[in-house]
């Protein structure tokens, strides 16, 4: 009987025996980076904007909803919800804060493109926004490397600009701004 409850829950047994062969005092406490996770905790409306061109105005490309939850202290799970470029989407972004790299860490698939963006960045010094950075399939084939900055404007409200490098320059390609829902 008992083995039967192990295979049935292997991933059971496997934290159980994890937990009890670690000391408690060598498992992890929350760095103060990780307070910056909690900034997206909650429930969001989005625009999704391309850059403007000739000096017109934006176009509107998508809009819906984000949730953020956190995961115990060290991450924070986003789901979006909505429609972009004319077509329903959905989105998951788990992020961390990978103590021992020192590195904000995380992962991002949507219902556009059949890929699993591995993102990893940290705080920019001067622009004190969040700088995550991936590399993946570009527009024009190849590879290609992204970043987004997620510039926190208040507690309510966060631009995210995402980029992408042309020879070395980073060019604006999307504008995503968030803004708390309110209860």
């Amino acid at each position: 009987m008992i083995r039967s409850v192990f295979l049935s829950f292997p991933l059971l047994a496997l934290s159980l025996v994890a937990v009890s062969s670690v000391h408690a005092s060598s498992l992890a406490t929350p760095q103060s980076e990780h307070e910056l996770l909690k900034r997206f905790a909650g429930d969001w409306q989005f625009e999704r904007s391309s850059p403007a061109r000739d000096g017109a105005e934006p176009d509107v490309v998508g809009q819906g909803t984000m949730s953020a939850e956190m995961v115990g202290e060290f991450f924070v799970d986003l789901r979006w919800s909505g429609e972009v470029y004319g077509s329903d989407y959905s989105a998951v972004m788990s992020l961390g804060y990978d103590i021992e790299q020192e590195a904000y860490t995380g992962s991002w698939v949507d219902s556009i493109i059949s890929y699993r963006w591995e993102l990893a960045g940290g705080v920019d010094d001067e622009t004190d926004e969040l700088v995550l950075s991936t590399s993946g399939p570009g527009p024009a084939g190849g590879t290609a490397d992204f970043r987004e900055r997620y510039r926190f404007e208040s507690d309510d409200t966060i631009t995210i600009a995402g980029e992408m490098r042309r020879d070395d320059e980073w060019v604006n390609i999307v504008s995503t701004r968030l803004t708390r829902q309110e209860d």
